[in-house]
C-alpha cells in the first residue's frame, strides 16, 4: 500500500449528458480544463460546469495526471479521481 500524499476531484454527470459537474481543481487545473473545452460556467457551488462529456472530462484529467479511484451512483454517476502530489 502507497503512503503517498495525494489529491482528489470528482467528476459529476449522466453518461447520457453533454455537460459535467467537476469539484475540487486547482486554479492551474481549471485553466488548463477551461483551455481545452472553453465552454465553462462557474454557477457550480465549489465547482466548474464544463460542456463536456463525462468521459472526454475524465480523460482530459487523466492527461493532468489523475486516474480514476472510485464512482458511484446510476442515471447520474460521481467518479473519484486522485493523482500524486
Amino acid at each position: 500500500m502507497s503512503t503517498g500524499t495525494y489529491a482528489y476531484v470528482a467528476v459529476k454527470a449522466s453518461l447520457h449528458a453533454s455537460d459535467s459537474a467537476v469539484f475540487g481543481l486547482n486554479e492551474d487545473e481549471v485553466v488548463a480544463l477551461v483551455k481545452r473545452f472553453e465552454s465553462y460556467k462557474k454557477e457550480v457551488i465549489n465547482g466548474i460546469l464544463l460542456k463536456a462529456t463525462p468521459m472526454q472530462v475524465i480523460n482530459a484529467l487523466g492527461q493532468l495526471g489523475y486516474r480514476v479511484v472510485g464512482t458511484t451512483g446510476e442515471a447520474e454517476i460521481v467518479w473519484t479521481l486522485q493523482r500524486d502530489i
